[in-house]
């Protein structure tokens, strides 16, 4: 009898590890467009970190209160810095994208927004800088190389991001446009 009972303990434990790896796999793929602009077209932060220039990500959500209370101080920041780029993250995921793009239109926001959703970005978090997502707001600074200098939850001043950027270029790259 002890046979049978591991023969089947073996054979239920495959089980659950394939059925485990078929959805890790089901998962990876939907991951692969779980992050995409505002047409629904694949895109990831990496595409628009490094490039020479500071990289500013922004993660919101559209019924935050403290991203609409800080949102008008980025726009107002966007382009100042010519060696700096935001970069908006939107939480509120393709089942959200008319909030998000509500959200956008009300702030007058330009520069590039990507749509995801709370699990993917705390993945892309833990496996990208190895912190897990807290909340929005969330900033994420990259050096001009694509390097992570920083990920800091809830709001941070433009003073500071300004300052920080300024004190740790060259000067030739900071002037303000």
């Amino acid at each position: 009898m002890k046979p049978n009972f591991i023969a089947n303990f073996i054979i239920k434990r495959a089980k659950f590890l394939l059925l485990s790896l078929l959805l890790l796999t089901s998962l990876a793929s939907q991951s692969a467009s779980a992050f995409t602009d505002l047409n629904g077209k694949q895109d990831s932060i990496i595409n628009h970190i490094g490039k020479d220039k500071w990289t500013i990500v922004e993660v919101w959500e559209s019924n935050c209160a403290a991203c609409r209370m800080h949102m008008p101080e980025m726009v107002k920041f966007d382009g100042k810095l010519k060696n700096a780029r935001l970069l908006g993250v939107s939480l509120d995921g393709q089942k959200g994208i008319d909030a998000a793009e509500d959200f956008i239109m009300e702030y007058n926001i330009k520069f590039p927004t990507i749509i995801t959703n709370y699990v993917e970005m705390n993945v892309w978090m833990q496996q990208s800088i190895g912190e897990s997502l807290v909340g929005t707001p969330t900033f994420i600074l990259f050096d001009p190389e694509g390097k992570l200098v920083a990920a800091q939850p809830g709001i941070v001043s433009i003073e500071s991001l300004e300052t920080f950027i300024s004190e740790n270029s060259k000067p030739s790259t900071v002037a303000t446009k």
